[in-house]
Order: structure tokens, then C-alpha cells, then sequence
């Protein structure tokens, strides 16, 4: 498996030729194309809860280590839409890297120039959903200009999944001792299982690539069993839902149990900043016996 630090850049170089007469464009007003492609290894680290200007975001984060490998420039697919209503023109590419500027010659217009990951492309509201599953694609809007000098673009390919990790804290697990099993759905309609056991408390990090659109984490934990005849109480935890993630962004989203003093809450937070507290109808510690005044004061 191939990492990069933070940043890839690898130049892709089409269009460029040797001779001048391998250039000679097939008839007046075509052009060729000359790409640079940029590989980003970063995203974004998710919006405030307070705001979702892009001042406030939380800045970019390394894509998180997998099993999966970060696609090779000449190994993306290649995509030319015609953006000029007047003129109709789409042709795809296995690889870039067949893109053929002695024969591929492009009418001198508008273009929306596209390079994709994946066997063919399908757009990021289309991608197959999946753990260690990233999307890579970029695109740029250019007008090719005539002759026999090829147009310059400069693409940045990125990661294009919404990227989601169910984390719980070892607060958590010593509360909820008898494990806990989440699920997270996603619009299209995957589910995801995450969680852990008594037997094995510890919660691997898993990854979730799924496309930029609306999802749900809902989940349930057992406590320890108060006593040798009375069973381990089970908690139903409200959903927490994420109408309107974005592309290429990180939500870690973490269970954790309130200090003390406060254990009938569990608080959730997404990169580090509480987005919710929830109320346990039964304390969390069974030895805890709230005075009727302040059961009064609830």
C-alpha cells in the first residue's frame, strides 16, 4: 500500500509533441490539452457546530490510514464534457494516460474536464458506499484555444466521500461494560454495524466512505450487571442525525460519559466539540441514589 505524507503532486503531462508535424491539428479551430494533476492527501476536519462558514472550519486532517491504496495520476480516468450549450461533446477515458493528443483533438470551446477513480464514472452521488472505500475526482472548467500550442489546466484530484468514525471513549466502555453496537445509515440506504463486547472492549477504528448526503447514527450499550441476580440494564440512545454533511470531509463522531458527579449523561461530540448531551432515565451508576430533591429539580 502506497502513502503519501500530506500532499502529492505528480505532473500528467497530454498533449505535448516532438515534431511539429504530429501536431498539425486535423482542421482550423481544434486544440489539444496539457494536464498537471494534483493528488490531495488531506481533508477537511468537518464544520463548526457554531457556524458552517468556511472561516470556521476545523482546517484539513491527513486521509486516515486503510487498507486501500491512493490511485496513480496516469492510472485516473479521464472525462471531457463540452460546456458550450451550442456544441455537443462527451468522450471518457479508461486512463488518463490514453488520452492521445495526435488523434483526441478538442474543438476550440468551453470544457469541463474530469478525473475520476473507479472503472467508470458515475459522480459523487452515485459512488458505492463501503469501509477503506475513497472516490477520488477533480475537475476544472477551460476553453481549449486552436493550434497546435496545447491549453494548460491544473486539476487537484482530492477524496470526495463523506468519511464517518463511531468512536467511544474508555469512560464509556467501563460504564457500558457489557458492550454496545451502533449502526450508521446512510441515504442510499447502507447500514454499518460498529461496536464492541465484553469479551473484547476494544473498539477498532473504522472508516466509513459514504456519499455526501444525509445519515443517521443510531446504537444502544449494556451495563454491568448490577448484581449477581439482577440483569445488566440495556440503554436505547436517541439517533443522532447529520442532515447535510459535506464532500471530502472528516465526522468523527464520540461517546463519552459526563464527569463525575454527572454520570446519568452521556455526552456525544463530533471532532472534539460536544454536539449533544443525553439523559439516562436510570443512572448510570447503580450504587448513585439521587436525593427526591433534585429528582424534583429534574
Amino acid at each position: 500500500m502506497k502513502r503519501f505524507a500530506i500532499l502529492a503532486m505528480t505532473a500528467l503531462t497530454v498533449g505535448a509533441c516532438s515534431k511539429k508535424a504530429e501536431c498539425d491539428a486535423p482542421a482550423t479551430g481544434y486544440g489539444t490539452l496539457n494536464l498537471t494533476v494534483e493528488c490531495s492527501t488531506t481533508v477537511g476536519a468537518g464544520p463548526s457546530v457554531r457556524t458552517a462558514s468556511e472561516e470556521d472550519r476545523t482546517g484539513q486532517v491527513p486521509l486516515p490510514e486503510g487498507a486501500y491504496t491512493i490511485p496513480k495520476t496516469k492510472e485516473l480516468g479521464l472525462r471531457i464534457e463540452s460546456a458550450d450549450p451550442t456544441y455537443d461533446f462527451l468522450q471518457s477515458w479508461a486512463t488518463a494516460a490514453l488520452y492521445d493528443p495526435h488523434n483526441d483533438w478538442l474543438w476550440a470551446t468551453e470544457y469541463t474536464v474530469t478525473l475520476f477513480s473507479g472503472e467508470e464514472y458515475v459522480g459523487i452521488d452515485a459512488i458505492p458506499e463501503g469501509v477503506d472505500l475513497p472516490y477520488f475526482e477533480g475537475s476544472a472548467r477551460l476553453h481549449v484555444l486552436a493550434g497546435i500550442e496545447p491549453t494548460d489546466a491544473r486539476i487537484k484530484v482530492r477524496a470526495m466521500n463523506t468519511i464517518v468514525r463511531i468512536a467511544f471513549t474508555d469512560r464509556f466502555k467501563g460504564y457500558f461494560a457489557n458492550g454496545a453496537t451502533f449502526w450508521l445509515k446512510t441515504a442510499a440506504g447502507t447500514e454499518f454495524k460498529v461496536g464492541y463486547t465484553a469479551e473484547d472492549p476494544a473498539a477498532p477504528e473504522i472508516y466509513h466512505y459514504i456519499r455526501p448526503a444525509a445519515f443517521t447514527i443510531s446504537g444502544e450499550a449494556t451495563k454491568q450487571r448490577p448484581s449477581a441476580t439482577l440483569p445488566a440494564q440495556t440503554v436505547q440512545f436517541a439517533d443522532t442525525v447529520n442532515d447535510a454533511p459535506e464532500a471530502s470531509t472528516l465526522y468523527t463522531y464520540t461517546f463519552d460519559i459526563s464527569e463525575a458527579g454527572h454520570t446519568d449523561e452521556v455526552v456525544i461530540t463530533l471532532n472534539n466539540t460536544p454536539i449533544r448531551t443525553e439523559i439516562i432515565d436510570e443512572e448510570l451508576n447503580d450504587d448513585a441514589k439521587p436525593d427526591p430533591i433534585s429528582q424534583r429539580l429534574r
